[in-house]
């Protein structure tokens, strides 16, 4: 295997080539299923990089890839040098996919642990002046990692330079893509502020709004950066005041990572009584709603990831209700994921726009979405539908009458939703499948 000092270079100016310059929407075509699909998923540690053949297979079948890692054990490389690593397989593959890193902005879990990033050492020598502190002073902590404080200048400089750091990379000489960045975006999770107690409402809003600035400044200077400009894709945009919120940013993206799942679907009193088998459908309303901001102004000008789930999950990492089996082996699971590939998709091509990608799979890890691996959850040679013949829409979606039901044409396929029926949703192919 390459190491990563053989197929990458770090450009170490980050000057800007052409001030201002707008952010760049990611759009898909439209000739197969598989050109709207896309993957989102981390492997445990960056000195076990994943294989050649997984790698392959990614570059073969998925438009968009955000990956990362935790922090390697044995301390070889960073957690970002692997991500590199393996961006620049990815690319010398297929130059052309969407290669994004995973990051929490929220905890500092991985930059403060040590030798796992470039900018640890600096964290720890700054003590904990980059942390967040109650009004009374004491430190701030979430699952026993502590906060960035977002209205230290000093704590967002050092984030800033992390992250430029990671997309300032560039493919050397003799990589097929030479010159071109290893990762085109950063996919940073935990973007939202929720007011914390032991914080007067008035630094709340300081903060949030510190900490949204943030985003902005950086989706600014990433747009800036030589040889092409790089994206900022917020996580969680699953109601409008966080659409609203994070398209105010300026942010080139965002996911909605609940898509049918969870909230979406009926979870009230009784969820646990196996005889309950309203538990788990469709909450009809809420869903219609979902289809809605998918499709919002709010949302309009940004590459959009859809998060679909092997559904339908009443709580995470993938639980049924209890009047059906939940899989629970990664052949069943893979299984399932196949019979159901069918009626999710329909529900992502409800809303589908050029600009709007489907990341379909059990849940983060990166063997959910790789086949033939002990703990893969992809069924081996890969959806066979994704290869079918789509086309473009022929036009917005249209509820039909006074139910839950919904149609959508597209050049080679037609789309049914049932809300009172998930798997009765489906896609209807026209032409070559």
């Amino acid at each position: 295997m390459a190491t990563l000092r053989s197929l990458l270079a770090l450009s170490i100016s980050f000057a800007c080539a052409e001030a201002g310059k707008a952010t760049e929407i990611y759009r898909h075509g439209w000739d197969t299923v598989a050109d709207v699909m896309g993957m989102h998923g981390k492997y445990s540690d960056p000195d076990v990089l994943p294989d050649d053949k997984s790698v392959a297979f990614i570059a073969a079948h998925y438009k968009t890839v955000t990956t990362g890692s935790g922090c390697g054990k044995s301390r070889n490389i960073t957690l970002e040098d692997g991500a590199l690593d393996v961006a620049a397989r990815i690319k010398a593959a297929n130059p052309d996919v969407l290669v994004g890193m995973y990051m929490r902005t929220d905890m500092q879990l991985e930059v403060a642990t040590a030798g796992c990033t470039f900018i640890t050492e600096e964290l720890t020598a700054a003590g904990s002046a980059y942390s967040l502190r109650d009004d009374s002073g004491a430190l701030i902590s979430k699952n026993n990692n502590y906060l960035w404080d977002y209205t230290n200048a000093d704590a967002r400089a050092l984030f800033t330079s992390y992250l430029v750091g990671v997309v300032n990379r560039t493919l050397v000489a003799g990589h097929v893509a030479a010159g071109r960045p290893a990762m085109d975006y950063v996919y940073l999770d935990g973007p939202s502020w929720t007011a914390v107690e032991g914080i007067s409402a008035a630094r709340n809003a300081a903060i949030g709004a510190a900490k949204y600035g943030f985003f902005t400044e950086l989706q600014a200077t990433f747009a800036d950066l030589p040889g092409g400009g790089r994206n900022v894709i917020l996580n969680g945009v699953d109601d409008p005041g966080t659409a609203a919120a994070f398209s105010a940013t300026g942010a080139a993206g965002v996911m909605f990572d609940h898509w049918s799942i969870l909230q979406y679907v009926n979870r009230g009193p009784g969820c646990n009584d196996p005889a309950n088998t309203t538990c788990g459908t469709f909450n009809a309303t809420a869903m219609d709603g979902a289809f809605d901001l998918a499709r919002s102004a709010a949302l309009s000008n940004l590459t959009l990831q859809v998060k679909g789930w092997v559904g339908p999950v009443i709580k995470q990492q993938g639980h049924y209700p209890p009047s059906m089996h939940t899989p629970a082996t990664p052949a069943e699971q893979a299984a399932v994921a196949a019979e159901r590939f069918n009626s999710e998709l329909a529900l992502f091509l409800l809303v589908a726009e050029d600009r709007t990608f489907w990341l379909y799979s059990w849940f983060w890890g990166f063997d959910s979405w790789v086949p033939d691996r002990s703990d893969s959850q992809t069924p081996h040679g890969f959806y066979p539908q994704a290869a079918c013949a789509l086309g473009a829409p022929g036009g917005p979606p249209q509820r039909v009458g006074a139910t839950w039901t919904y149609t959508r044409e597209y050049a080679h396929a037609s789309v049914f939703v049932d809300l009172t029926n998930r798997t009765a949703s489906r896609v209807d192919f026209k032409g070559s499948c």
